[in-house]
């Protein structure tokens, strides 16, 4: 029994060198890739991920303090139960991955003997896996690549949205402090009203006015007060809360948020080093190195080790191979899907970019906007109202005005407090998505 062995050495090298090949690389992505790329870009990371039927709530939650917008993001990231069952498809990918890089195991016949026949057993094994193991393991490793971005880009999905979340929170109690003054207000006027009605100095039907009023701000404010637990749940909803008995009260901060960077250097950053840009690019790639497996994964190329009992002296081994004659199939069904999809993948990586920049530019504009309208206000809408309600109450203090004026004057502040609160919210909205288009905090 002699078996050539330069050619088994030639042969275990080759496998052993096959497995180097397919195992070098840079690391796959788990979710400690993601954690770090997002707290790159945004300053927090992910959390290790809440286990079934629990939820991370802090202890000064619990006892009632007050709910910063970070705070927010934090436990959005930690306890989001939707974030965290969409991040278990690194794990698959990772599996692909290790799937991917495992050699074929040989197979063995053996044929029993028999009167005239000898015994015969063979092993072969699949030569061509040797140089299809590196093409696939590229494959995985670029959607292991590509999850992993798209992971990315949904964290800051998660953190816009509850961002904007929160600024509605914050903008429903704000609207509840507008209409409860709004309510004083126009009680006050109804009062004068019917002091007057009482003087002779006011119809029924002034009174009747204020009446009405006076019942449909009340009315508003309890239309309002509703909206509080609404947009409650909603924060809840993104904070993995929802099941958990405790006051998400946000906290009454200034926010004054100016762009710095042109619109155009935004628009190129984004470009460049959004996930979902790398999201597309990694796709590209992957369809790349499909359509080489493509153009290499039909071979069949066996190698044989045979082996058959003889007369004289013992066993006989003999090597062959077996290959596949391609005059029929040559995969040509598989080379133009995969090309068909390369040309996909790159057409979806213009469409993606053209995405990004209408995000940036519209983000900044609706930023642009909602500050300048909110400066306008400030500036000019308030202080005349403000100028208008002093110069009222002058009049009233030496005779030359009723009451009704200087009160109708208040209401008009009220309006403006109410626009004012509105164009907060706006702002934080609008400086929410113009990060999550850019893709990084701006400040």
């Amino acid at each position: 029994m002699t078996v050539p062995r330069k050619l088994l050495f030639a042969v275990g090298v080759a496998l052993g060198s096959g497995a180097i090949a397919g195992c070098a690389g840079t690391p796959p992505a788990d979710r400690g890739s993601v954690s770090q790329a997002v707290e790159t870009r945004f300053g927090q990371p992910v959390g290790p991920g809440p286990k079934q039927n629990l939820v991370i709530v802090p202890e000064w939650l619990e006892r009632g303090a007050p709910l910063t917008e970070e705070q927010a993001v934090v436990l959005a990231l930690w306890n989001n139960a939707l974030f965290h069952e969409t991040l278990v498809e690194l794990d698959l990918t990772k599996a692909d991955l290790v799937q991917a890089g495992l050699l074929p195991n040989p197979e063995f016949v053996y044929y029993w003997p028999a009167d005239g026949k000898p015994l015969k057993y063979l092993v072969d094994f699949p030569l061509e896996s040797l140089w299809l193991r590196p093409l696939r393991l590229k494959v995985t490793a670029a959607e292991n690549e590509r999850a992993a971005a798209r992971l990315t880009q949904l964290a800051l999905d998660l953190i816009r949205d509850t961002r904007q979340s929160y600024a509605d929170l914050q903008l429903a109690h704000e609207r509840v402090k507008v209409a409860e003054r709004a309510v004083k207000l126009r009680e006050r006027i109804l009062e004068l009203a019917e002091a007057r009605l009482k003087a002779g100095d006011a119809s029924a039907l002034e009174v009747s006015t204020a009446r009405i009023d006076a019942l449909q701000a009340r009315q508003d404010l309890t239309r309002i007060n509703f909206d509080v637990p609404a947009a409650e749940e909603r924060l809840r909803n993104f904070t993995g809360l929802s099941l958990k008995a405790v006051a998400l009260e946000p906290e009454s901060v200034p926010f004054d948020a100016q762009v710095t960077s042109p619109v155009d250097s935004l628009v190129d950053e984004a470009v460049q080093s959004r996930p979902d840009a790398l999201v597309a690019a990694h796709a590209t790639a992957a369809a790349a190195e499909r359509l080489r497996v493509a153009r290499l994964g039909w071979v069949r190329f066996l190698g044989l080790l045979d082996a058959t009992s003889g007369r004289v002296t013992g066993h006989e081994f003999g090597l062959a191979l077996r290959m596949t004659v391609p005059i029929f199939n040559r995969n040509q069904g598989g080379i133009a899907r995969a090309q068909a999809e390369l040309d996909q993948f790159g057409r979806r990586q213009q469409t993606v970019q053209n995405q990004i920049v209408l995000d940036v530019r519209t983000a900044f504009i609706r930023f642009q906007q909602a500050r300048a309208e909110l400066d306008a206000l400030r500036t000019k809408t308030r202080p005349e109202v403000e100028a208008a309600i002093k110069r009222a109450e002058a009049a009233f203090e030496k005779g030359g005005v009723t009451y009704l004026l200087v009160l109708e004057s208040n209401r008009q502040l009220i309006d403006t407090y109410a626009r004012e609160a509105q164009l907060h919210a706006d702002l934080r909205r609008a400086w929410a998505e113009l990060e999550r288009s850019v893709g990084r905090r701006l400040k």
